[in-house]
């Protein structure tokens, strides 16, 4: 069964819900232990946008190439969020885990995932079949997530998915009380 999840991994992002807190960290470490990408991996349980922002600032890297000055004193929480976006629309081969995401305040949380669908569905190319990056959550349920994900997301114009079927398309929910 994690052999069929892996493969569905490079194509799509993941949402595991179920069982117990300790059994989907398990499930992820295996997910994690076989891949070849450069990980990200956010600490469990983050709640606020602010603790976001903060683990952004220490797991991910900032120097903007457009800036000279490397490590300014500070980086404000508008610069960090803005270059996390940049970064993000431009790196492959990365792989972000957000563990127990479920906890985080509801009106962040859709925006931040909001953000990494948009991203991942802007950069679909007829003639690729991976994504740049790969996306883990885990949370006790899945929430009728895609529901409140498809009411937020704008799709392309000429765009002839409706944006549940976009939401579905990138993101693969694992029960794992069904496995």
């Amino acid at each position: 069964m994690i052999d069929s999840i892996e493969k569905s991994n490079e194509k799509k992002h993941l949402l595991i819900v179920g069982k117990s807190e300790k059994e989907r960290r398990e499930f992820v470490d295996q997910l994690v232990g076989n891949s070849s990408k450069v990980i990200y991996r956010f600490p469990a349980n983050i709640q606020g946008f602010d603790q976001y922002i903060d683990q952004v600032r220490t797991l991910f890297p900032f120097i903007p190439v457009n800036w000279y000055e490397q490590n300014p004193k500070k980086w404000t929480t508008n610069q960090v969020w803005d270059f996390h976006l940049d970064w993000t629309e431009n790196t492959h081969s990365i792989l972000i885990v957000m563990e127990e995401f479920g906890l985080m305040e509801e009106d962040w949380k859709i925006e931040i995932l909001r953000h990494y669908l948009i991203t991942s569905y802007h950069q679909e190319q007829p003639d690729k079949s991976n994504v740049n990056f790969q996306l883990i959550l885990t949370q006790q349920e899945d929430d009728h997530l895609v529901d409140k994900l498809s009411s937020v997301i704008e799709l392309k114009e000429n765009e002839k998915r409706s944006a549940r079927q976009m939401i579905e398309g990138k993101l693969k929910i694992v029960n794992l009380d069904w496995i």
